[in-house]
Formats: C-alpha cells, sequence, structure tokens
C-alpha cells in the first residue's frame, strides 16, 4: 500500500498551540494578550491551509502515486490485464484532476518563485494584484489607456508625416571630413 503524503501544516498548527498554552499570564497582560492574539490569528490562518491546500495536496498525491504504480503495472502485465490497469489510471486521473485544479495557483506559485527568485516573483504577483485590483475598480481603464496610445500615435504621425517633413530630401551622398569618419 502507498504511504500518504504527510500534511505540511500539521507541525506547525502543533507548535502555535503549545505556544498559546505556555503563555505566562502576569498583570497588566497587554503583552501576553498581543502575542495570544498574534498567535491565534496565524493559527487559525494555518488551520485554514491545513484544511484546503494540505488536505488537497495529500489527495492529490496519493491519486499521482496510483497513477504512476499503474503505469509501472501496464509496462509489465499482459494485454488483457493492463487493459483493466489502463481504465483504472483513466479513473485515478479523472479523480485526481479536479485536487491539481483546485492546487494549482499555489504549485505554480511556488514554481515561479523557484525559476525566478523569490524577490522578482513577488514584484510580480504585486503588479499583477495591482493592476486587477486597478482593473476591477474602473474597468474602463484599459480601453482609456488603448486611446491614449493610440492619440499619442496620431500625434506622432500627423507631427511627422506633415507636407515640410516629406519634401525634405535626405542626402546620404555627401563625403564626411577626415575626422569625422
Amino acid at each position: 500500500m502507498l504511504e500518504v503524503a504527510s500534511n505540511p501544516y500539521k507541525d506547525p498548527i502543533i507548535k502555535f498551540i503549545g505556544d498559546i498554552r505556555v503563555i505566562d499570564w502576569k498583570f497588566p497582560f497587554l503583552v501576553q494578550l498581543a502575542h495570544a492574539l498574534i498567535t491565534i490569528f496565524i493559527l487559525l490562518i494555518v488551520l485554514v491551509l491545513y484544511l484546503t491546500v494540505g488536505i488537497i495536496s495529500q489527495v492529490s498525491e496519493t491519486f499521482w502515486d496510483l497513477i504512476v504504480g499503474m503505469g509501472e503495472r501496464i509496462s509489465f502485465s499482459h494485454p488483457i490485464e493492463s487493459t483493466a490497469y489502463v481504465i483504472a489510471t483513466i479513473i485515478y486521473f479523472l479523480l485526481f484532476l479536479p485536487f491539481f485544479i483546485l492546487q494549482l495557483p499555489i504549485w505554480f506559485s511556488g514554481w515561479m518563485a523557484s525559476k525566478i527568485g523569490f524577490k522578482p516573483f513577488i514584484t510580480l504577483l504585486l503588479i499583477a494584484v495591482t493592476t486587477g485590483i486597478l482593473y476591477y475598480y474602473n474597468p474602463n481603464i484599459a480601453s482609456d489607456t488603448y486611446d491614449k496610445i493610440i492619440g499619442f500615435k496620431s500625434s506622432v504621425i500627423t507631427e511627422y508625416s506633415s507636407k515640410d517633413s516629406l519634401d525634405t530630401e535626405i542626402k546620404t551622398d555627401e563625403v564626411l571630413p577626415n575626422n569625422e569618419q
């Protein structure tokens, strides 16, 4: 039987719960209260990740291991048996696909950060989020920008394609002095 992938958020949850338990509550409680609230907030974030990303990644990893295992069995089996393995592989893949689609943005973010580096990835992410927010709150911004670009282009064409600029000839036959050649 295949091992189930471990949930990467299990250990941080245990650590944060332990941190909350060992808080030494002394009067006036302000520092301890701030510590507890921040730890609980981070714990809630990790719990959400545990339930969504962690469990989804466990399920998809398990189905992917089953698919790879079936692929190995197909190559070492008789044709009649391999047909059953192919059908099982298709079923496993169809069960794997929704979980992979759910974790695809996080997987792609990690892949992109590993390829280009963390700081450029954060920069690109902030640019994309800012662009999305701007477009969400002002959907005409794209067409307005396009109109400005077209207006600038037409003003440049008007400026440089006037009668004066078309009548001027560029002479290429001139000989430059010796020190400019």
